[in-house]
């Protein structure tokens, strides 16, 4: 993760994706495709235990509104998805899927009340990925 330029300690930027803290931010490479549409869905079944917990979950991609909109509806999500690629760019996420080019890494953050970012997951497991994100908020 050495090219990420955001690290355990540092501020998140919550006010670029119209948020503010505490919340889960995880960043997926593309609206509407299988891993993805997995994660999302995943974040989506526990968002009540997120809530309860008083943590917002945002998800983040380079796309645009419109694919961000239809990927949120397609999946029923009852969080926000943001696409932000400024913000991917600016915070070195962005990497290289050989065939399927350059796209945003997934990568998630839990940011605390006060905008620290307290824990940050290269994602490999996308299907347990949101109950041990869930697990370290409740931690907060």
């Amino acid at each position: 993760m050495s090219d990420i330029k955001i690290a355990v300690g540092d501020t998140f930027p919550l006010a670029k994706l119209g948020a503010t803290g505490p919340a889960v931010v995880y960043v997926y490479p593309k609206d509407s495709t299988s891993g993805c549409e997995l994660e999302s869905r995943g974040f989506n079944t526990l968002y009540d235990d997120f809530k309860g917990v008083g943590v917002e979950i945002l998800g983040v991609s380079a796309g645009n509104g419109e694919t961000a909109a239809q990927f949120a509806t397609e999946c029923d999500l009852q969080f926000k998805l943001v696409p932000s690629p400024a913000l991917v760019e600016e915070l070195g996420l962005i990497k290289d899927f050989g065939q399927y080019g350059l796209l945003p890494r997934r990568i998630t953050f839990l940011v605390d009340a006060d905008g620290t970012v307290k824990n940050i997951w290269d994602v490999e497991d996308i299907q347990s990925h949101p109950g041990e994100v869930l697990a370290a908020a409740r931690a907060l």
